[in-house]
C-alpha cells in the first residue's frame, strides 16, 4: 500500500512539473493537489519523524496547489470555475440505474428502502414520520463501485448529480473555496430534489485532531454547516459519500442527520464477477468463449470490479496483439498469471476494526 501511494505521489509530482513547464497552471495545480492527497496517505502509514516529514510535505504541496490555482485564475482574468462569478456548478444527469450495478443486492435494497421508497410513496412515508433526504456513507475496499452506485441512485430517480472530490477541495476550489462549496449546495437546492456525492471522504474529512491545512479546515467547517440543512422540507438533498478508509474520517460527519446510514460495498461474488466481465466485453465484436468466462470468474475471488475491468482490458490488448478472432481460455490464463487483486488483508482488517469500534453492522 505504501509503495502504491509513493508511486502515485511521484507520478503526480512529475505531471505537475511537466504542466508547470508548459505554463498550464490549472493542470499543475490539480496534480500538485493529487500529490498532496497521496502524501497524506503515506503519512497515515508511517510513524514518528517520517510521518511528520510526509505531513509537512503534504502541506507544502497544498500551498503550491493554491498558488498555482490562483495564478491560473489570474491568467484567465480572475474568473473561478464554479459559480463564484455567477456560473453554474458541475452537474450530471447519470443514465445508469441500480439494476446496472453487478451484485451488491443488500446495498441496493438498503438504498431503495432509505432513499428511494420514501420518494416513491411520500404520503405513506409521512405517516411513519420518515423524512425525504438524508445521507448514506458507502464504504469498502477500493475499486468496488461506490461512485458507480452513487450515480445509479441519481439515475434511478432522474435527479441532477453534483460531485465534490478531494481534487476540488485541494485544487479547483482554491482561493474562494468556502464560497464555492456554499454555491454548490445553493445551486443544488434550486432543484426540488438533487443528489450531492462527496468522494474520497477520508481525504477531505480527516480527523480534526490531526494536522491539516488551514484552508482545508475552513472548507470542512463550511461543508459541516451545509450538511445540517440536507433534510430541508422544501428542497431536500440526498447525500451520498464514499470512502476506502472510514477509520480516517472525523466522527462529526457520521452522526445522525449527516451520514447516518452506512452501507458496506464489498468485493463482488461469483455472480457479480460474471456480470462485470460480460459487461466489459459488450464492445467486442469477436465471440467470447464460455470456458474463458468460467475460468476468469472462478479464478478471481478477492478481485474488485476495477481489478476485473483491468484484467479484461489486458485480455483485449493481448487478443489484439495476437490477432485473435475469439476469446478463449488461453488468453485469460496468460493475463491472470501476471495479475493480482488490489485489496489486501491490511485494508480489510482496518475496515473490520473500524466497524467493531463504531458498532457498524453490515
Amino acid at each position: 500500500m505504501a509503495n502504491f501511494n509513493l508511486d502515485k505521489k511521484k507520478e503526480h509530482e512529475a505531471l505537475a512539473e511537466k504542466a508547470l513547464r508548459a505554463k498550464d497552471y490549472a493542470k499543475a495545480a490539480f496534480h500538485a493537489a493529487e500529490a498532496a492527497k497521496f502524501t497524506y496517505a503515506l503519512a497515515d502509514l508511517c510513524d514518528g519523524k517520517l510521518k511528520s516529514a510526509y505531513e509537512t510535505n503534504a502541506t507544502d504541496l497544498v500551498d503550491i496547489a493554491e498558488e498555482l490555482k490562483l495564478r491560473a485564475q489570474t491568467e484567465k482574468g480572475g474568473k473561478a470555475s464554479c459559480a463564484s462569478e455567477g456560473g453554474e456548478c458541475r452537474v450530471e444527469r447519470p443514465n445508469v440505474r441500480l439494476d446496472d450495478v453487478a451484485g451488491m443486492q443488500g446495498v441496493k435494497d438498503q438504498i431503495r428502502l432509505r432513499l428511494i421508497e420514501p420518494l416513491a410513496h411520500p404520503d405513506e412515508a409521512k405517516k411513519h414520520g420518515l423524512k425525504v433526504g438524508g445521507g448514506i456513507l458507502l464504504y469498502g475496499p477500493p475499486g468496488t463501485g461506490k461512485t458507480f452506485i452513487a450515480k445509479a441512485v441519481a439515475g434511478e430517480l432522474d435527479l441532477p448529480f453534483y460531485a465534490i472530490t478531494s481534487a476540488d477541495v485541494f485544487g479547483k476550489y482554491v482561493g474562494e473555496s468556502e464560497n464555492n462549496i456554499r454555491n454548490l449546495f445553493r445551486t443544488a437546492r434550486k432543484n426540488p430534489l438533487s443528489v450531492i456525492f462527496i468522494d474520497e471522504l477520508e481525504s477531505i474529512f480527516r480527523k480534526r485532531a490531526e494536522s491539516i491545512h488551514e484552508t482545508t479546515q475552513k472548507v470542512i467547517t463550511v461543508i459541516l454547516q451545509e450538511l445540517d440543512g440536507i433534510n430541508d422540507k422544501q428542497n431536500p438533498i440526498l447525500l451520498l459519500g464514499a470512502t476506502n478508509a472510514p477509520w480516517m474520517i472525523d466522527e462529526a460527519f457520521l452522526r445522525t442527520g449527516r451520514f447516518d446510514v452506512m452501507a458496506y460495498v464489498g468485493l463482488p461474488d461469483a455472480e457479480a464477477r460474471k456480470k462485470i466481465v460480460l459487461n466489459s466485453f459488450k464492445d467486442v465484436s469477436y465471440p467470447i468463449e464460455q470456458d474463458g468466462v468460467d475460468f476468469i470468474v472462478g479464478e478471481t475471488e478477492g478481485y474488485s470490479g476495477a481489478d476485473l475491468n483491468g484484467v479484461v482490458q489486458k485480455v483485449k490488448q493481448l487478443a489484439f496483439d495476437q490477432k485473435a478472432t475469439s476469446y478463449g481460455r488461453p488468453l485469460f490464463e496468460k493475463v491472470l498469471a501476471d495479475s493480482s487483486p488490489s485489496c489486501n488483508a491490511e485494508i480489510a482488517a482496518k475496515i473490520e476494526a473500524w466497524e467493531k469500534a463504531n458498532d457498524v453492522k453490515r
